[in-house]
Order: C-alpha cells, then structure tokens, then sequence
C-alpha cells in the first residue's frame, strides 16, 4: 500500500517537472514559451481595446437615443401647448 502511494508521489512530481521551464532547458523551449507569453499579450490588449471601442460605441448611441427622446418630449409638449391656448390652427 505504501508503495502504491509513493509510485504515485512519484508520478505527480514528474508531471508537474515536465510542465515547468528549467534554467537549463533548451533555448528552443523558453523562446516558444516567451512568445507565447507574447501572443497571449497581444490577444488579450487587442480584446481589451475591442470592448472598450464597443463600449463608446454604446455609450454613443445611447446619447443620441436619449436626445432624440428629449426633442420628441419637447416637440409634443409644444404642440400640446399649443393645442391648450388654440393657437394650432391646422385646418
């Protein structure tokens, strides 16, 4: 039993030795890793600068809705007003 345990001790180490970068492993292997760093850099800023663009997008269009909003509120009061004191003389 105790060496079924140690066997798997043994096992974990060398799994988790294999996926960490040594000071002496092969140029090859760290540049791979180095650019792949890199690419996931540049992925992640490209995203970050694509939610910001949609998120001004949004905001943009947001405003403008509220001001159209706004100019309809005010026109239909006006001819609300004008209705009231009977100065909309449309036919």
């Amino acid at each position: 039993m105790a060496s079924q345990h140690n066997e798997a001790l043994l096992d974990a180490q060398s799994t988790f030795q294999q996926g960490q970068l040594h000071r002496d492993a092969p140029s090859g292997q760290q540049e791979g890793v180095l650019n792949q760093a890199e690419n996931s850099v540049k992925t992640m800023a490209q995203g970050a600068a694509d939610m910001a663009g949609g998120a001004a997008s949004g905001v943009k269009s947001l405003a403008q809705g509220a001001a159209t909003g706004a100019a309809n509120v005010a026109e239909g009061a006006a001819g609300a007003v004008k209705n009231t004191f009977g100065s909309n003389q449309g036919s």
